[in-house]
């Protein structure tokens, strides 16, 4: 697989984020509890499978080819309950030794594969073009050559395989069937039979073919149907058919069935994985009474039963995040395929459909169900207030797990310790702010100081920042100098009363520089979970901007900053040289029914399998995941053709050196947060004085703190 560009994909999963809200829309025509639902059930893998490179089913059975962390091939292998138990259908040793890039896979256990060895060298802008790619077939374990040429995708719809060559479809026996019309890549998203007609969605768009004739059908309704879903859908859509006829349609939020051309049934999909925006919906096939799905977080595939009904296991756990969560997502998969008895059920406190919701909604919620016993077992403590929750002893001490899974992992003991002699709350991944620009500038440290330099710098005429990020100053200023007095009730008024001026100087400074406000809206909440790394430092590199405050979270960011280093008089420091912001933090509810999976989940999540990885935000506190983390490739250019390069190994030393003397956690409840930015956003809209800001958030904190 070619490495993703982390900038593009985050930013199309904005626009995903965004394209859903307008869909979707605020209003409800049902009570949530009214909505017919589905649920997923992770199906648990084989011990020695990471990934599920290819599926089909048939009537009362699910067969997968696996494969390892290194996309090589495993084995074939059988289940008829859902990964309890598996029958592996090689008969003998497998002699397979490509790296698997696509797959299809039969019931009798054949297969074809699609590989490029050479393609997981490249860059994006030189990699090979898909007719190079090499098809070969897998029979009992042994691999064939098959002479065919310029393959570029695979398909499978029960057991016939389908080749496309350069946006057209060829059956198994090299039968001409029908063109695509993909405008981008060509790919085909999802190819089914059903009515005596191929249905093909493409890039949000749903075409017909004739079985026999292959001849493009046009005006149907049925396809003005799946069309609307898949238009809706945008980029993650599957289709599958069953042996009734009855089409079925995956979304990101959605179950749609249709039956005899009408739209019979459209189910949410509720508390999974899938509607992450991390999640990647590859394929779907009817099973049962519901779909089996592979998914994909870009790192290894996995298969997904999405059903009216949840499937009962020996245990059950309940996994909690106030927002979607990538990170969490790849863990819930992985713990789910390594444990059968095991059932994961997600549970997301804002989603990207929540518009009127706001974070002390959500808690407040997550509160009520913890003290009646029925809250959640493992929880991602993403802006929620620990303090709270260990003073009214909502939490299991997690010391001893703590000593564990130190002794057993090379981790970053001074962040996962976190100052504190016991723990309720494992951090897992973590950021830092740092400031750049002149060496006066650098030597700010107080609310009042940041106004003062900003003011100075805004009277000259370039830039005094990159506008785009002027949010992120915001945001780290925030969390570094107002959230802790703020939440213990010991802040002076007068820090707040600067904070909103500062505020209100950076948008007179946006408004200088021309900007336009559709495009720079201070929205924190409406950008919730969104992490993007700004490139106010190689502004400053390259002259543009004069100084900027960002919070660290990726690979790239450290390299903006290594490049700083080596530009004279300019200068880039760690706020007060040791704070951070523990940006994943686990923790286990008291009256969670199986502690003993919960802490084996915990421990699954510090690994280094699961924690290296470029497709995560904030840095792993797994050393050997993190040196690996620093050395991916950055997604950041310095000029039109310039890409910023990865830091050396010797930089990596001296950056994980700077990691283990971080000695300052830094906590930030997101109510109070969202109090605050809600006073920025009224301001920026010109609804409150800097004053009444300030008096507003004195009030709703203090009310807020009385209620809770």
């Amino acid at each position: 697989m070619l490495k993703r560009n982390r900038k593009i994909c985050i930013g199309l999963s904005l626009i995903m984020m965004l394209c859903t809200t307008g869909i979707t829309g605020c209003g409800k025509s049902k009570k949530e509890d009214d909505i017919a639902k589905v649920y997923e059930n992770q199906v648990a893998l084989p011990n020695e499978v990471s990934s599920v490179a290819a599926f089909t089913t048939d009537k009362n059975s699910i067969y997968i080819l696996g494969t390892d962390t290194d996309k090589k091939y495993v084995g074939t292998y059988k289940t008829s309950d859902f990964g309890k138990k598996w029958e592996k259908l090689d008969k003998n040793s497998p002699e397979v030794n490509s790296r698997i890039d696509q797959a299809v896979l039969k019931t009798n256990g054949d297969s074809y594969i699609l590989t490029d060895n050479e393609s997981q060298n490249n860059t994006e802008e030189n990699s090979k073009e898909p007719d190079n790619y090499v098809l070969n077939k897998i029979v009992d374990g042994k691999e064939q050559s098959v002479n065919n040429e310029g393959i570029d995708q695979l398909e499978i719809v029960g057991d016939d395989v389908f080749f496309v060559k350069k946006g057209t479809v060829y059956s198994e026996n090299g039968e001409k069937m029908f063109s695509t019309h993909g405008q981008f890549s060509g790919k085909i998203d999802s190819l089914t039979k059903a009515n005596g007609l191929y249905y093909l969605e493409q890039e949000g768009s749903v075409k017909a073919f004739e079985q026999k004739t292959y001849k493009e059908v046009k005006n149907d309704k049925l396809i003005k149907k799946l069309n609307k879903v898949s238009e809706d859908g945008t980029m993650n859509v599957t289709m599958s058919s069953d042996d009734k006829d009855r089409i079925k349609m995956l979304t990101q939020n959605n179950v749609y069935t249709f039956t005899n051309g009408k739209l019979k049934s459209k189910k949410k999909l509720v508390n999974a994985t899938i509607n992450s925006r991390a999640t990647i919906i590859k394929d779907s096939k009817s099973f049962e009474n519901g779909l089996l799905v592979q998914t994909s977080n870009q790192i290894n595939d996995k298969l997904v039963y999405v059903s009216d009904k949840k499937m009962k296991k020996k245990n059950n756990l309940r996994v909690y995040s106030l927002y979607q969560n990538e990170y969490l997502n790849t863990i819930v998969s992985e713990y789910a395929s390594k444990n059968p008895d095991t059932s994961i059920e997600m549970e997301i406190g804002i989603d990207d459909e929540d518009d009127n919701k706001t974070p002390s909604d959500a808690i407040k919620k997550l509160n009520t169900e913890m003290l009646a016993g029925d809250g959640p077992d493992i929880i991602m403590l993403d802006g929620l207030s620990v303090d709270k929750l260990i003073k009214q002893k909502m939490l299991v001490d997690l010391t001893t797990l703590r000593s564990k899974i130190k002794s057993q992992n090379n981790l970053l003991n001074n962040i996962v310790d976190e100052n504190t002699n016991k723990a309720y709350e494992i951090p897992t991944h973590f950021s830092i702010s740092t400031k750049v620009g002149t060496k006066e500038f650098c030597k700010a440290d107080s609310v009042k100081e940041y106004y003062d330099k900003f003011s100075e710098m805004g009277k000259k005429s370039k830039p005094a920042f990159y506008t785009e990020n002027y949010c992120d100053i915001l945001d780290c200023i925030y969390k570094n100098y107002i959230a802790s007095g703020i939440e213990k009730n010991n802040l002076k008024e007068s820090d707040v009363n600067y904070y909103f001026k500062l505020a209100n100087k950076l948008m007179n400074i946006k408004k200088k520089t021309g900007s336009e406000d559709n495009e720079l809206t201070f929205d924190m909440h409406g950008t919730k979970d969104v992490h993007y790394q700004g490139e106010s430092v190689s502004k400053i590199y390259s002259g543009d901007v004069q100084a900027t405050i960002e919070e660290e979270i990726t690979s790239g960011g450290i390299s903006q900053l290594q490049l700083i280093k080596e530009k004279s008089g300019i200068e880039s420091m760690i706020i007060n040289n040791n704070y951070y912001e523990p940006i994943e933090r686990m923790a286990i509810c008291k009256k969670c029914k199986c502690v003993d999976e919960a802490k084996d989940f915990i421990e699954e999540a510090v690994s280094k399998e699961n924690q290296a990885t470029d497709m995560l935000d904030g840095f792993p506190v797994n050393v050997e995941a993190l040196n690996k983390y620093l050395s991916y490739e950055t997604s950041v250019f310095i000029g039109k053709n310039q890409q910023l390069q990865p830091i050396t190994s010797e930089q990596q030393v001296q950056w994980i050196e700077t990691f283990k003397n971080l000695k300052n956690p830094v906590i930030v409840d997101s109510s109070i947060k969202y109090i605050v930015y809600e006073q920025v956003n009224q301001l920026n809209k010109g609804k409150v004085t800097i004053d009444d800001a300030t008096k507003n958030v004195i009030q709703k904190v203090k009310l807020y703190q009385k209620e809770n």
